[in-house]
Parts: C-alpha cells; structure tokens; sequence
C-alpha cells in the first residue's frame, strides 16, 4: 500500500521519543499561535460582529429594530448558540479570552500531529508558521486561519484533525463525522475540504473508489438538513425578494461594494496589482513546483502530496478566471471562491520544508537557523505591532464609558446614535457598550439578500447625513450623532447642538 497523501516523511513513530521533546514542539507552536491571535480581552472587527450576532441569538429579551448589527441567516445556528451561551455566562471579554486560548491550545495540538505526517521537525515546524504568518496567512482572497475567534476557526480545526486521519489511513467513518461537524460550523469550510480530503484518498489509491462513495454518501446524509436549510432560506429570500430599481443588485452590493478584497480580484487594476498578483503568482510557481515534482521518476512517495497540493493551487487559479468571467456582477463573491487559499498555503508551505529536508542539503540545520534568526524579529514585530493596537482600542473604554454615561443622562431607551463612518472601526462595540443601536455600520453585513440591500440603503443615508447635514423628514429615526468636532461645519444649523465634545469626539442631539 502506497504512503498516505500527507504522510510525505517518516512516520509519526518516527518523531521525537522522548517526552520532553514532544512537549517543546508542542509549546512552540503554542506561543507562535499565541502572538498570532492573543488572548488579550479586545475583540477584533471579525468577533465583534459574529459574538454580538451570537448573543443576540441567545438573548431572551427583543433585539432593538435599528440595530446595526443584524442577520437573517440560520446556517450559524451551532456556533451562535454555543458562543452566545459563552458569552451570556462570562461576558463578551472572557468569551474572547477563552476561545482563542481554546483554539491555540487545539490548533498547536493538531498542527503537531499534521506536520509529523510529513517528518518535520519543530525547528521546521517552527519556520512553516513564520513564513505562513510573514506572507500574511494566505495566497489571495484575504483569507486567514490564526487571527482570532470565529465559526471557521473552530471548523478548520475539525478539517485538519480530519486530514490528519485521512491521512493515517483508517476507517473513514471518523473522517466524515469529523468533517461533518466542521461542515455545521462553516458550511463553505467544511464542503471544499471534505472534498478535498477524498480527492486525496483517490490521489493515493484509486482502489479507494468505493469507500470514498460511501464516505460521501454519509456525509451528505449527515449534512443534508443543513443544505436544506440554507436552500430553504434563500429560496424564500428570493420569493419575497424584489429588486430596488434604483440600487445595485445584492451581489454587486456584497462581493463589489462591500467586500472586494474577497471576491472581486478584477476591481481596478489597482487592487488586482496589488491585492491579488502576488499571491497569484507565487500559486502558479508553486503548482508548476509540484508537477514537475509528480512527474519526476524518483518522486516517489512524493508523487501523491504534489498532485493533490497541484490540484488546490489550480483550483484557486480557476476561481479567479471564473471571477474574472463575472467580474461585473459579483455573483460569486457570496460562495467565497479564495477560502482555501489559507489552508492550501499552510500545507505547501509544509510540503516544501519535507522536500528540502528528504533533499538533506549540507548543513541544513545551520541554515535553518539562519532562517529563524532573519524571520524571527519580523514576526515578533507583527505581534508587538498587533498587541499596540489592541491596547489603543483598548485605551478608549474611557471615553466609551463617558459617553455611555451621558447618554444614560439625556436619552431615551432606544434612541439611536448613528456613528461617523470616519471613526466606526474605534466604536464596533458601541452598541454593547452602550446599550443603544447604531442603525449601520460598514463592518456589519447581513449576508441575505433583503438583508443586503437595507444595508446598502442604511449605509447611503448614514453618508448623507454627514456629508449634508440632517434630513428634515429622515427616513430612519436618528436622534444622535457620534462624530468628529470636524465635522461642525456640516451639522451646525440641521443637527441640533453638541452635548459632550473631546478634542476627538462630539456627540450631536439631533433636533426634532
């Protein structure tokens, strides 16, 4: 029987006897992972949105209706019940706290037992993570896998324990329980990888037909009322739905408007040069690297991983000719094409120190040293980089609580404070902090298209509000404004007046 797809080194029986080796690979990819995503209590972008539509899930009282962060969507019911119960015992900054700490704890563990399949040290394990952080966490699509807490993390771990045991070449009954159970935290997550995991079975042996058959078979079985689900909610979003005349459609609005550096790689020449090209490139090289790899006579064990890894890398090539083929209507961008781009990145990376390892150059550790000692600070840059800018988000609480505190004082349960789109990203957490709704902010998109299309008409009055000054018949109720004192000019005479002003903040009561 030919060597598992992964298991391009020596075995795991071959890694380190002793305890206390295992143990420092171990804590080494535990603090790598630690500086990538650290377990400080300040919420990122991501979690502020996904933790606040998690509480709201578990919530028993209403959601107020002009909320700005709202959603649809049932397909995160697992993760939505299990964070907001977290987040209903503990509080938004301990939840925080405990799930990274829980995801570097398991990832370190899962990327240990997935980087011995293919024979690496923890020095080379060690410089996988560098290089993977260094080059950003993926190829292209701003995709990422260590950055915080969300429901594709904790789907993507399910992934790799299922690759790992894809790999080991046992009963495929765990594998599709485990990316069963992925495929509920992230559906897109967990479908391209479960595929991919069978693409790799079938890579190594083509005699594995019939048990791959039946191992998707159960899979779909395990998933079907997931799928049915979210057909069911687009399909009656669509009935229900009519497209605005005077709007853009809820594609362009999502994948072009909103979030180009997902799925629209051919905005501008610009964006592309700079967002995508890189990143495309070096796939390229890299998938040229594994076919002449596969077809070389020696490739040997080697031959299986650098056809499967081939087959990832032209896959995300294709999604951007598809892309680029309804680059105008951005109907693509909701199934987010570049998603594996992260994970097929990490195992290349992987790849790539196995075969320059298996090639036993002349003092290879001494130059693998080397290469720890000019990546090093770079990556420890990033990470004092990363925790300064927690810390200034963190340095605002005060303000927050002093506004929260006058707003106690002059308004009403309910009343709406409508943001500056200048200063959103410093107040995501407004809403909580507060207790009162913002209406819309850029950062929070719904992802159904009812959904979608109110943003984009909460968004385009909230722009013309502080460009214009205030409406006399607005068509959502405002009563405050959050801003900036440079923006006086523009408010002074429709707004009302400022009751509490910083040299960085003003708040508006807005006049009736």
């Amino acid at each position: 029987m030919s060597q598992s797809v992964l298991d391009s080194g020596d075995d795991a029986s071959a890694a380190p006897s002793k305890a206390i080796g295992s143990i420092l690979y171990l804590v080494a990819l535990l603090l790598l992972l630690l500086c990538l995503m650290p377990p400080d209590g300040v919420l990122s972008d991501n979690e502020e949105n996904y933790f606040a539509l998690a509480a709201h899930a578990v919530s028993s009282g209403s959601v107020p209706p002009n909320t700005a962060i709202y959603d649809a969507s049932l397909h995160r019911a697992l993760t939505d019940w299990l964070l907001g119960g977290l987040i209903a015992a503990v509080g938004f900054e301990s939840a925080q706290i405990i799930t990274r700490s829980l995801a570097a704890v398991a990832y370190a563990f899962l990327l240990r037992a997935l980087f011995r399949r293919f024979g690496l040290s923890a020095l080379d394990a060690v410089l996988v993570i560098l290089v993977f952080a260094l080059l950003g966490q993926t190829l292209m699509g701003g995709e990422w896998l260590f950055r915080g807490f969300e429901a594709k993390v904790a789907a993507y771990g399910l992934v790799l324990a299922g690759l790992y045991r894809a790999a080991s070449r046992r009963a495929l009954t765990g594998t599709v329980l485990l990316f069963a159970a992925a495929t509920y935290f992230h559906f897109l997550v967990g479908g391209f990888w479960f595929v991919a995991a069978m693409a790799a079975r079938l890579t190594e042996d083509r005699r594995d037909l019939r048990p791959v058959a039946s191992a998707a078979a159960g899979y779909l079985l395990i998933v079907a009322p997931l799928f049915a689900l979210i057909a069911w909610t687009r399909f009656a979003d669509a009935r229900g739905f009519v497209q605005p005349a005077d709007m853009p459609s809820p594609d362009v609005i999502y994948s072009i408007i909103r979030e180009p550096w997902h799925g629209a790689p051919f905005l501008s020449w610009e964006s592309f040069r700079t967002q995508w090209l890189p990143g495309s490139l070096l796939a390229a090289v890299m998938l040229i690297a594994c076919l002449v790899m596969a077809r070389k006579p020696k490739a040997g064990r080697w031959r299986a991983t650098a056809l499967w890894l081939a087959g990832l890398l032209a896959y995300l090539l294709l999604a951007l000719a598809a892309s680029f083929a309804e680059r105008e209507t951005g109907v693509l961008g909701k199934f987010y094409l570049f998603r594996p781009a992260a994970l097929t990145l990490l195992l290349c990376l992987a790849f790539a120190m196995a075969w320059l390892g298996a090639l036993r150059p002349r003092r290879w550790t001494a130059v693998r040293l080397l290469a720890l000692a000019a990546l090093a600070p770079f990556f420890l840059l990033g990470t004092a980089e990363r925790i300064a800018a927690d810390r200034q988000r963190a340095a605002l609480a005060g303000e927050k609580r002093a506004l929260a505190d006058v707003l106690a004082q002059n308004a009403a349960p309910g009343s709406v404070v409508l943001i500056d789109p200048q200063i959103e990203w410093s107040f995501l957490d407004f809403e909580r902090r507060s207790g009162h709704p913002t209406l819309v902010t850029f950062k929070f998109m719904p992802t159904d298209d009812p959904g979608i299309v109110e943003w984009y008409r909460r968004m385009e009055f909230r722009r013309l509000v502080f460009a214009q000054g205030c409406p006399q018949h607005p068509a959502y109720p405002i009563d405050f404004l959050l801003t900036t004192p440079e923006r006086a000019p523009v408010l002074v005479g429709s707004c009302g007046e400022a009751i509490y002003a910083t040299d960085q903040l003003a708040l508006w009561r807005v006049a009736r």
